[in-house]
């Protein structure tokens, strides 16, 4: 094949947008329904009705988080299960307890 036989290949725009993780109001789904569960037990904890507000600084603090990376509370979670067990500075190997 010579040059003038070759294509060029199709090149389509990577749209960032169907990249992302689904968000409600600025904050993954997953965090959403965190802090929702977290608002809930408080007040259910408390009896006091103010205690919903814990929402509010749990939400800045997703929304915060998610400015920088939109999948750090997936990339947190993935770090949290694949960490080395603690007693491996003890032992210099992985152990666990049967």
């Amino acid at each position: 094949m010579t040059e003038n036989e070759l294509e060029d290949p199709l090149i389509t725009p990577l749209v960032k947008a169907l990249t992302r993780a689904p968000t409600l109001m600025g904050v993954p789904y997953m965090y959403f329904m965190f802090n929702g569960v977290v608002s809930s037990v408080c007040f259910l904890i408390s009896h006091n009705l103010f205690m919903l507000l814990v929402a509010i600084p749990l939400h800045l603090f997703g929304f915060v988080m998610t400015l920088r990376d939109d999948r750090i509370f997936e990339i947190l979670f993935v770090k949290s299960t694949k960490c080395p067990p603690r007693s491996r500075a003890f032992w210099a190997a992985d152990s666990y307890s049967a």
